[in-house]
Formats: structure tokens, sequence, C-alpha cells
């Protein structure tokens, strides 16, 4: 049995994918013998001045003993939490501080070309360096984010994709007509797209919101647009719910939209395909395009209103083909080893520093 501390990065107030993350390989990690608790710091981005605070802060933690008793093992996740020493350090990868790497000098990031700018990134990507290289063992939760890894600070990693948190819980019932989006409602994950391609989309189909505002005043936008384009009957915010009530609205849906920005991972596609529903997704949505294939398992468009509601519309034309899509998403779901079995892999691969 070793006596591990899980290393989280937490937003007050919000709940995302990190927490759902941290919280199922806690419960794995439990259920084998080992000791395990959580460490989590609260993240405050703007200012992005504050950055190499909160950097500093987790690099100031003596995590090595506490009450007489040695730590065996860290485990680092998401940005700046792999700052913490400690002698054996294993990293499962979310994401590092996207606004200085893929994201920088667009608009999702706070960051320039300004002198200031790029003094801060710069000294920031230097610290990512001498952090992350400090791991005996490194790895991502996709492709897209070890790719990242290699691209930016030039640090290999491995994949190691979380299994799905709700285990064999997922399940496949007759669909009903609603397009299901789930997330965190911000401009990057762009859920505003399907809201506003609803209009193009075949007036009997709703579409159903799970999530909870993560931008200030961006529930009240969504909200204004519904009643712009005269979609109040055709559009549910339904907030946060409760797994029970995930599952079911999964399981009922007519597909699933999920098409943020390069997203990391996205336990969304999963669980769409899991429960037999084919995905809608972007080109340029990252982690999602390692599981979704264009006219196989769902549709790959562009990020834009009209691919997006002429590319439902196709699906919904097309029923007995969109019943295939999610018959060979549930197919790759079982096929690609990220149901609850394949937590061992994950497990023995981060506990790999402690011989």
């Amino acid at each position: 049995m070793a006596s591990i501390l899980l290393l989280g990065v937490k937003v007050p107030f919000t709940k995302g994918g990190q927490d759902v993350l941290v919280g199922t390989l806690m419960r794995e990690l439990r259920a084998r013998g080992h000791d395990v608790d959580l460490i989590e710091l609260p993240f405050k981005c703007p200012p992005k001045e504050s950055l190499l605070n909160q950097a500093a802060l987790w690099r100031s933690l003596d995590l090595s003993n506490f009450g007489g008793r040695d730590v065996d093992l860290v485990i680092g996740t998401k940005f700046p939490s792999y700052f913490a020493k400690h002698p054996k350090k294993s990293l499962w990868l979310v994401h590092q501080h996207r606004p200085i790497y893929d994201l920088h000098a667009g608009p999702y990031s706070d960051f320039s070309d300004d002198p200031r700018d790029e003094a801060l990134r710069r000294m920031l990507a230097d610290a990512d360096q001498k952090a992350i290289r400090e791991c005996q063992y490194i790895s991502g939760i996709s492709k897209n984010v070890v790719d990242r890894l290699a691209h930016f600070n030039g640090i290999e990693g491995e994949v190691l994709y979380p299994p799905l948190p709700l285990g064999q819980r997922y399940a496949c019932a007759e669909p009903r007509d609603y397009i299901l989006s789930v997330g965190r409602l911000c401009g990057i994950k762009r859920v505003d797209l399907m809201l506003k391609a609803l209009p193009i989309v075949h007036p009997f189909m709703k579409l159903k919101i799970v999530g909870t505002e993560d931008e200030k005043g961006v529930l009240e936008y969504f909200k204004n647009e519904v009643e712009k384009h005269h979609l109040t009957k055709r559009v549910e915010f339904l907030g946060r719910v409760d797994d029970d009530a995930l599952l079911k609205l999964y399981s009922e849906a007519f597909a699933v939209y999920y098409a943020p920005h390069n997203e990391d991972y996205g336990y969304v596609t999963l669980e769409a395909m899991a429960s037999g529903k084919p995905v809608i997704t972007a080109h340029d949505s990252g982690g999602t395009l390692e599981w979704v294939q264009d006219g196989v398992n769902g549709i790959v468009v562009s990020p834009t209103i009209d691919a997006i509601g002429h590319g439902v519309n196709r699906l919904i034309d097309n029923r007995a083909e969109a019943l295939v899509m999610g018959q060979r998403g549930q197919e790759l779901i079982e096929s690609a080893g990220v149901g609850s079995g394949s937590w061992d892999r994950v497990v023995n691969s981060l506990l790999s520093p402690l011989g």
C-alpha cells in the first residue's frame, strides 16, 4: 500500500472534467488498497500577472511527509499543480495554461504580442519545462495534450486516456427529438454555435443544454439569443444535473453536440458514444477528433452556424444512418478499452515511479 497525494486545481463554484478525473482516479486508487488524499488550491485567472504567484504557491509546498508519515508519490494534473516538489512525481496532464501555448494571441487568450506579455509568457513556459521534466512519469489525457507538450516544450509523454467516469451505466434508448449539449457554458466550448444554428434545424428538433455558467454574462447572452430567434419553446437550460438524470438525457438524445475549440479530451464525446449517439463536432475541435470520424460515428463540420445547422438536418433526414452511427460509436468505445475495466493500465502507469 502506498501513500499518495493527488494534486488538483479547483476553480471555486465550477465543476469540469478535471474534477471528474481526479474523483474517479482517487476512487480507483483506494479500491486497490492505496491510501490517497487530495490536495487542491484555488485557481484564479485573470489577472494573468497572478499566474507566477500561483505557480510559486504550489512550488513552496512541502509534500514529503505529514504527521511523521512519508508521502510515497504525488500525481499532478493540470497547471500549476505539477509545480509541487517531490522526489517521486507522476504527471497525468489535463492541460497546461493554454493561453500561453496553442491559444496564444487568439480570441481565447489574454496574452498579446506586447513585450510585457511576451516576457511573462516566456517565464511561464520556462518554468513549465523545469517542473514537468522533474516528473519520473509523464502522460497526458489525450493525444492532443501530449502532442501540444511535445510541440511547445519538446517533452515526450504517453497517451493515457481516462476511462468513462460512470463505467458500465451508459445505455441507449429510443431517441427523442432533441440535441443534447453538455459542458461548461463559456466561449471556448462554443455552445452558442449550436444555439444560433437551431433556426436552420427542422423546427421539431429541440436543444437541451446541460451545464453552468463559467464566464460572467454568458448565460444572459444565450438567453438573449433564444429570445431574439424566438426559440423559447425549443431550448431548455437544465443547469447541473445528477448522474442519473445525465445518463437518461444521453440515452434518449437524438444526437450530442460537442464542438469546443481544440478540446483537450472531452468526456462528452465518449459518453455520447457509450450511449449509442452520433456526435456533432467541428474540424478544429481537437481531442474529439481522436474519436469522431465524419460519416462513421458522427459528423465533423466547419465551426460555423450554417455548417452545424445543415449538418444536423442531414442527420435528421437520415435517421437510420444516424442510428448506425451511434452503434458504431458504441463499438469503438468497447474496442478502445476506455470502459471501467481499463483503469488498471492508468493506475499501473501512474504508479510506475514507485518501482
